[in-house]
């Protein structure tokens, strides 16, 4: 027989588990017009004028939703032009939201941002497609109207301490570097395309 401690204890620990799932069930109902809306909202919010050349919208590409199964982003995108923007104030990002509907900015100085949800590396061919999603994401273009990212043209290199998948886009002044752990995690990232012309 159970002391009344014993099943207090018992009883918060279930309304705790339950009260988990119901956030995440939550989230998995969430709708992409429900988000699109939430992140619409909270762009007003934040940065009232912005202005963009797409979006804000879903962010749509193979490559990042075959890495990221089942996480969805949102974006908008201000197109680098070599001249100043035609908006005065232009605006590039990509987020996500998390489990409570909050919208997370993705931030190109923190790679834990780019963790969850991505595939875990365990070969060389997972870690082609899961560098290219990371740049992909990072460069905030779905459409890679500027710069491609072919999982076929990244090199990759193993070792005890993990996987290093390089880019190289055309020259070796400019080349982008995606690395993770020996446990497959995304680790750290730098993105380094040529300049616009």
């Amino acid at each position: 027989m159970r002391s009344p401690g014993t099943r207090l204890v018992a009883a918060s620990l279930s309304l705790a588990l339950s009260m988990s799932l119901g956030t995440i069930r939550a989230a998995d109902q969430r709708s992409p017009d429900d988000e699109l809306k939430i992140f619409k909202a909270w762009l007003e919010h934040r940065y009232a004028g912005y202005g963009c050349d797409e979006g804000p919208a879903r962010f749509r590409n193979e490559t990042v939703e075959a890495a990221y199964a089942g996480r969805r982003f949102y974006y908008v995108l201000t197109y680098t032009r070599g001249i100043r923007p035609p908006f005065e104030k232009a605006l590039s990002l990509v987020v996500h939201l998390d489990g409570r509907g909050n919208v997370q900015p993705l931030n190109l100085s923190a790679p834990e941002a780019y963790r969850a949800g991505l595939k875990k590396v365990s070969g060389a061919a997972e870690a082609r497609l899961a560098a290219a999603a990371v740049l992909i994401l990072a460069m905030g273009d779905p459409g890679e109207r500027r710069w491609k990212f072919r999982q076929d043209l990244f090199t990759v290199k193993r070792s005890r301490k993990g996987w290093v998948c390089t880019y190289r886009h055309g020259d070796e002044q400019h080349t982008s570097q995606v690395t993770f752990d020996r446990n497959g995690v995304l680790l750290a990232f730098s993105s380094n395309p040529p300049p616009v012309p």
